[in-house]
């Protein structure tokens, strides 16, 4: 699990995506043992340095990412995210507001949390990035993986992005139409 690909395009939705393999039936969670969260954190460029109390966040992790997963998805789907889910959200947001700070940086002032990096601040920073997204946009350029259901903020050009990734769900499903066409 060294090399993931970061498809979502915003840290929430790769969070909810990817320490998943799939979904709506996930074989494989990065949030199961400390040592998997560890090597997730890791090769998503957000390396936890101090696995203290990481055990016993792991619960609100798991409950975090598919809170954030389940109000995306409905908003991709154009449906209304519930109330809980967004409830579940702003709680851990503002438990990260209220243990941060504010850092300037090019004229722009950003919530940020000191060292060392715990559970606890990914789990504030995804928040914060699920916050951002729904205050901010564009919710519009949402979308949802046809294939494994994953999320995804759609920027490129010409909206017109279909998969979570072309290298792998995408070129599966053009192989899939390919070889159907052949046969038939």
């Amino acid at each position: 699990m060294t090399d993931i690909e970061l498809v979502g395009n915003a840290l929430c939705l790769d969070f909810a995506n990817n320490t998943v393999n799939a979904r709506p039936v996930a074989r494989r969670d990065w949030l199961g043992t400390p040592e998997e969260a560890m090597t997730w954190s890791a090769a998503a460029g957000r390396p936890i340095e101090d696995p203290d109390g990481l055990a016993a966040a792991l619960p609100e992790a798991r409950r975090l990412r598919e809170a954030v997963f389940r109000v995306f998805e409905a908003l991709a789907h154009g449906d209304r995210a519930s109330r809980p889910d967004l409830g579940a959200v702003l709680a851990v947001h503002g438990d990260g507001v209220a243990h941060g700070g504010l850092e300037e940086a090019d004229g722009v002032f950003r919530l940020a949390w000191g060292a060392p990096r715990t559970v606890r601040v990914l789990l504030w920073e995804v928040a914060a990035s699920a916050v951002e997204l729904l205050t901010h946009g564009p919710l519009d350029r949402l979308g949802s993986c046809p294939s494994c259901c994953w999320v995804f903020l759609d920027v490129s050009k010409n909206r017109r992005r279909r998969w979570c990734s072309m290298t792998t769900c995408g070129s599966r499903d053009k192989s899939r139409r390919y070889y159907a066409g052949r046969s038939s």
